[in-house]
C-alpha cells in the first residue's frame, strides 16, 4: 500500500483518550450500549460497534457513516432507539477516517473499499444484512453491493456519494476552511449548520449537538486525512448492481444536489426500488428526528 493512503492522528495518545471518552458520552447520553468488536482486514483493524437486543432479532442492520465521521454518530439524538429493540445493530468505523479503525485507507476511486467492506461483512458472520449508509458510506455500499451481492439483502442509501461528484461552492468552502484551519466550537458549529445540515434544522438538543461539534474539532485539529476527493461511479458499475436499493435524499443537500442524484439513479440503477425526498433536510441527516420513521417504513417495505 502506498504511504499516501495513510491517515493518522498527530497525537495518537490524545486521540485515544478523547475518542474513548467521546464514545462513552455518546452511549451514556443516548441510553444505548454497544460492544466494541475488532475485525482484521487487508487495511488493518476495523472497529464495529455491535448492539444485540434482548428480544428476538429480526435481522442485522449494518450502518456506514459519512466522510470525516464516526459510526457512533448514528446513535446521537437517540436516532437508533426505535430500531434497537428488534434489530441487531452493527456500526462500522471506516478505515482511513477519524475515529476508531486503522488509518490505512482503501483507495476511494478503485474497488478497494468494496473489498474492505466485503471482508468486514464476512467476519460479522451474518448473511443477507441490510445496509444503511450515509454519503461516503453509501458510496462504499454501492461498491460492495456490486461485488458481493450474496451478503446483502438490501441497501438504504442516504444522500449518497458516488452517484455524482462532490460539489463545493466558494461560499461553502469558506465555512470548511475556517473549521479546518481554526477549529473552535463556533467555527465548527457554523460549518455543520450551514454546510452539513440544513440551516433550518434545529431539532437537536444542545448537548447532542456538542457531541457532533467536539468530534469534529478533534478531527480537524488532530487528524491528518489522506486524499479523499472522489469521482462519480461509472455508469457501468451502477448498472451492474442487482441489490434492491432504497434512497433518502435531503432536498437541501448542498454537497450533492438531490435532483442530480435522483436523475442519475433513475437512469443507471436498475435495482432502485424507491426514492424518498425529505424536503427540509440537508446533507447530514442521521440525527434528524424525521429520519428514523422513514427508515422504519423502508425496513417494513
Amino acid at each position: 500500500m502506498s504511504s499516501a493512503n495513510y491517515s493518522r492522528y498527530k497525537n495518537p495518545q490524545q486521540a485515544t483518550e478523547f475518542n474513548d471518552m467521546w464514545a462513552r458520552h455518546v452511549q451514556d447520553s443516548n441510553g444505548l450500549i454497544f460492544e466494541s468488536v475488532t475485525v482484521l482486514t487487508t487495511w488493518g483493524k476495523t472497529v464495529v460497534w455491535v448492539h444485540t437486543p434482548k428480544r428476538r432479532v429480526y435481522e442485522t442492520l449494518v450502518f456506514f457513516p459519512g466522510f470525516n465521521s464516526s459510526a457512533l454518530t448514528w446513535a446521537i439524538n437517540r436516532s437508533l432507539a426505535g430500531l434497537s429493540k428488534n434489530y441487531r445493530l452493527c456500526l462500522i468505523e471506516i478505515n482511513g477516517q477519524p475515529g476508531f479503525s486503522d488509518g490505512l485507507s482503501p483507495s476511494i476511486n478503485t474497488d478497494e473499499y468494496g473489498i474492505w467492506a466485503q471482508q468486514v461483512l464476512e467476519q460479522l458472520g451474518v448473511a443477507r444484512v441490510t445496509l444503511i449508509a450515509h454519503s461516503l458510506g453509501a458510496l462504499i455500499s454501492l461498491k460492495v453491493c456490486r461485488m458481493a451481492p450474496q451478503l446483502i439483502k438490501r441497501a438504504i442509501l442516504i444522500n449518497p456519494a458516488g452517484i455524482q461528484s462532490l460539489t463545493l461552492s466558494f461560499h461553502l468552502l469558506r465555512y470548511y476552511w475556517l473549521a479546518y484551519h481554526a477549529p473552535s466550537h463556533e467555527s465548527v458549529q457554523s460549518f455543520l449548520r450551514e454546510v452539513v445540515f440544513s440551516p433550518t434544522y434545529t431539532d437537536i438538543p444542545s448537548a447532542q449537538e456538542k457531541l457532533l461539534i467536539d468530534f469534529q474539532i478533534n478531527a480537524f485539529s488532530n487528524f491528518q486525512l489522506t486524499s479523499w476527493w472522489h469521482l462519480a461511479l461509472p455508469k457501468e458499475e451502477l448498472l451492474a448492481i442487482k441489490t434492491p436499493l432504497y434512497m433518502l435524499l435531503g432536498a437541501q443537500d448542498k454537497l450533492y444536489s438531490y435532483q442530480a442524484t435522483l436523475e442519475r439513479s433513475i437512469q443507471y440503477l436498475p435495482s432502485l426500488v424507491s426514492i424518498t425526498v425529505l424536503p427540509t433536510l440537508g446533507h447530514g441527516v442521521q440525527t434528524c428526528p424525521s429520519v428514523p420513521p422513514a427508515l422504519k417504513a423502508l425496513l417494513t417495505h
